[in-house]
């Protein structure tokens, strides 16, 4: 009998299952993109949702990351004005 052969081959089939899903994601998204709605039924199976939950999912995401856009830029003009407001008090060049 060889020293646990059992725990360490569950381990390296769970390592293999985790990252080669993933792997092979990333490749096919890379391949040419000719299958685009078998990869967004395939990434929504892989999550465990159903496509409209997965489009809506998607959304959401879009969503979000257009609030955080405004957001920086807001923040964005309220520097640049801070800067120039201490440029002018100050008499700082440029």
């Amino acid at each position: 009998m060889s020293p646990v052969p059992g725990p360490a081959k569950t381990m390296a089939f769970m390592v293999k299952t985790m990252v080669g899903g993933q792997l092979k994601n990333l490749t096919g998204s890379l391949g040419g993109g000719d299958d685009k709605g078998d990869g967004d039924k395939s990434a929504a199976e892989t999550q465990g949702m159903s496509r409209e939950e997965y489009e809506e999912y998607q959304k959401q995401l879009v969503e979000e990351k257009m609030e955080r856009d405004a957001q920086f830029t807001q923040r964005k003009a309220e520097r640049a004005t801070l800067r120039s407001h201490f440029r002018d008090k100050y008499r700082l060049p440029k």
